[in-house]
């Protein structure tokens, strides 16, 4: 018998939803999760006592994935019991397997307010074990390999490019949506278990902004959903050549003075400019 899938993503206490959809809903399921860079992002399994929410990173080391630091510690700061990670997930299908975390990085900036959304909201999770070096038959026995490796990175980087280069230019959001149920959207009279939501992995794409009264932060139209908070933005160019320039957190809202109503009218993300992206590095050692 199914059990319905109920996460902290969709209790009504936990506040308003940290993504929007702005129609019409254009996001692409990526089927092959096996191409480059897809292999390369990552579904999280994180539970506290009960509770299991799932989140979306990056594999940018070969035990390092990059996330959202609300993905990890909740409004109180605390550490989540356990987090897996899963490169590539598909469905039910696991091409590399789950690495468990064995520790977890951020910035203490993030731990002394820790607010999602916020400059510093990015965290480092290190695996027990190597996942880069874990060799796929769909791979032809080669190995996993990691955003921005030098050896098999696939012309990806971590070089952070100047906001002014990036404003209206197209970047991509890539993750694991919670709307989405094996990859149909989600439907509690079908009973969905816990394990079918957010396991198939989305992506889109929209331009690029930045706005003065919100520094260290990266706008875009393209769409999102609860569950691909950590998911990696990137910009790709005609080269072949792919830049990390954010980390997806929420939704840029905005309030009218006269009649205060909300409206959403981005998302958006942990802009990696030369500042943060030199303390990622600092947490990678490189």
């Amino acid at each position: 018998m199914r059990s319905p899938f109920v996460t902290e993503w969709f209790t009504p206490a936990a506040g308003p939803p940290e993504y929007e959809v702005i129609p019409p809903d254009e996001r692409v399921r990526i089927r092959d999760t096996l191409q480059v860079p897809f292999r390369w992002v990552c579904s999280l399994d994180v539970t506290r006592g009960s509770t299991l929410s799932r989140g979306s990173g990056l594999l940018v080391g070969p035990r390092q994935v990059l996330t959202a630091a609300h993905n990890i510690y909740n409004a109180r700061g605390e550490r989540p019991d356990t987090v897996y990670v899963a490169p590539a997930r598909n469905g039910a299908d696991l091409p590399f397997g789950r690495f468990k975390a064995a520790a977890f990085t951020v910035s203490s900036r993030y731990l002394q307010q820790p607010r999602p959304g916020s400059r510093f909201d990015v965290a480092l999770v290190t695996l027990e074990r190597d996942a880069a070096a874990i060799r796929s038959r769909a791979l032809a026995g080669a190995q996993l390999g990691h955003w921005g490796s030098p050896d098999n990175g696939a012309l990806t980087d971590l070089s952070p490019l100047d906001s002014g280069f990036l404003s209206g230019r197209p970047v991509t959001v890539c993750g694991f949506p919670g709307d989405k149920c094996d990859g149909d959207p989600c439907d509690p009279a079908r009973g969905w278990t816990r394990e079918q939501q957010a396991n198939t992995m989305w992506s889109h794409f929209g331009s690029a902004s930045f706005s003065a009264a919100r520094p260290g932060i990266i706008l875009y139209t393209a769409d999102t959903s609860p569950g691909q908070s950590g998911s990696p933005v990137w910009i790709r160019f005609t080269s072949g050549r792919r830049s990390l320039v954010g980390v997806h957190v929420d939704a840029q809202r905005v309030t009218d003075a006269t009649t205060g109503q909300v409206t959403v009218t981005a998302n958006r993300g942990v802009f990696l400019d030369k500042d943060l992206m030199a303390l990622v590095r600092g947490w990678l050692g490189r």
